[in-house]
């Protein structure tokens, strides 16, 4: 099928592009970009990364524009997706019931596939897939225990541990399925170039906080 991938810039996002295009022709990008902070279905964080991470891909990205109002971001996107000669979108929806009911009920409206490789899949299986295949950072925090010391933090093994001791403690989802944090893919195999972060601002309010990227290049591999 030619699918067009839903992305953040994030690790779920990109594992799922990753693992769809294994069997598929990932043709596009898409990224909704809301002015609300705490929309429902899509990461604000650093959103205009996407321009770059299309340029490492070499693939076109589609933007589309949301005030991140429930429900009502659904719709911006499916006038969006209902503009593209595809046959399929990929999510990269882990556990979010309420994520996977709303992808899928705009895809079946738009006449188009829904493609979650990632759906129930083990947080722990996530998460070392994408520490064996890509470069990643945490740009934003919001549980307990991850503080302002997580921001601008690799995705590795000892942070792997970290994250499992968290979620024994006071259950962090390992993957940040529901919003513990976000992150940043730096490199990945379909990457053709990587992301190299030259400046960037931390903003911490002493319970959540985000690394917002101010300057950033493509680098060659």
């Amino acid at each position: 099928m030619r699918l067009a991938a839903l992305v953040s810039g994030g690790k779920d996002s990109l594992l799922a592009l990753h693992c769809a295009a294994e069997s598929h022709d990932v043709t596009c990008l898409v990224n909704m970009r809301s002015i609300n902070p705490d929309s429902y279905l899509f990461h604000s964080v650093n959103a205009p990364i996407t321009d770059y991470i299309a340029r490492a891909m070499e693939l076109p990205l589609i933007t589309g524009y949301t005030e991140g109002k429930k429900e009502k971001e659904l719709m911006d996107l499916l006038r969006l997706i209902q503009l593209l000669k595809v046959d399929g979108i990929v999510v990269g929806g882990i556990a979010s019931v309420y994520q996977k009911e709303r992808f899928s009920k705009i895809c079946e409206q738009a006449g188009l596939e829904m493609v979650a490789p990632l759906w129930d899949m083990e947080p722990e299986e996530i998460l070392r897939t994408v520490i064996d295949n890509f470069e990643v950072i945490i740009v934003k925090v919001a549980a307990m225990g991850l503080d302002e010391s997580w921001l601008g933090r690799k995705l590795d093994e000892n942070t792997l541990r970290d994250l499992m001791e968290l979620n024994r403690k006071y259950g962090v989802h390992l993957a940040g399925e529901g919003g513990e944090y976000e992150t940043l893919v730096l490199d990945a195999p379909l990457y053709k170039r990587k992301l190299k972060i030259l400046e960037a601002e931390t903003r911490y309010d002493g319970m959540a906080g985000d690394l917002i990227v101010k300057k950033i290049e493509l680098e060659e591999k």
